[in-house]
């Protein structure tokens, strides 16, 4: 059983967590389209019309150009929905409590990392903090931090930059952590924007890859899950809640 392999891996300190937005929304963090919706709902009936149909990395975009490139709005509207006070971070402390999961890589911009672990996390989001990143657990926030405005990664160009600046000290010390332990993706939906990059990319660009990657989401269609196949991916049908309850007793129980 997957489940069960990735116990195991994990008891032999063999996983990193690559942490989606998805596994935030129990805390009371925004999901993507939320996010849309705010930025939308500060734009004027005027500019309204233009946000059809497009996606968060679009809309944020289009609400830059239409501020005349200044991102400040925008930024405010992120911290207003994610630097808040949490419902819960129970599933966080419950990762925090496991002593072999000790490298976390996450697209998320939240704090709750930082909440569940307190002083025992190293939090890196550019290159310059490398030397600092002393601590039991290593977090490296790869779409930028929000108390951190200028390492926030939204906007389409954003995204672009981010695909094609990956040769630096920052993603090259990612990789080669990548390449010693078996990747889990925790919070994604197959419907993310950026999940194909990450399973047609970063896996295939850490180098000689040997280990299968796991994607832990509740029940991805049948029909959906023939692209996992393909891409060499093992599939647990959990949510991320559910999961780290499974693992944080697992692991316990084979101490």
């Amino acid at each position: 059983m997957s489940l069960e392999r990735v116990i195991k891996k994990i008891r032999d300190n063999d996983v990193v967590l690559w942490v989606g937005a998805g596994f935030s929304l129990y805390a009371g963090m925004p999901s993507a389209n939320t996010l849309r919706d705010l930025i939308i709902r500060e734009c004027s009936e005027e500019e309204k019309p233009y946000f059809e149909n497009l996606s968060l990395a679009e809309v944020a975009s289009t609400f830059v150009d239409m501020r005349n490139g200044s991102r400040n709005e925008l930024h405010q509207i992120l911290q207003s929905a994610i630097d808040i006070e949490p419902k819960s971070i129970r599933a966080h402390q419950l990762i925090a409590d496991i002593p072999q999961i000790d490298l976390i890589v996450t697209t998320n911009y939240d704090k709750l990392f930082e909440e569940a672990y307190g002083r025992d996390i190293s939090t890196i989001v550019s290159d310059e903090q490398l030397p600092l990143a002393t601590k039991r657990t290593q977090l490296y926030k790869i779409h930028g931090d929000i108390n951190r405005p200028e390492s926030i990664i939204l906007t389409s160009a954003d995204y672009t930059n981010f695909f094609r600046n990956q040769d630096k000290p920052l993603w090259n010390k990612i990789k080669t952590l990548l390449s010693e332990k078996t990747i889990v993706f925790l919070g994604y939906s197959l419907s993310d924007q950026n999940i194909d990059y990450l399973f047609d990319n970063v896996i295939s660009n850490i180098g000689n890859f040997q280990k299968q990657p796991y994607l832990v989401a509740p029940k991805i269609p049948k029909h959906v899950l023939s692209r996992l196949g393909h891409k060499k991916i093992n599939y647990i049908d959990m949510t991320g809640e559910e999961f780290v309850k499974e693992i944080s007793e697992g692991v316990k129980k084979n101490f």
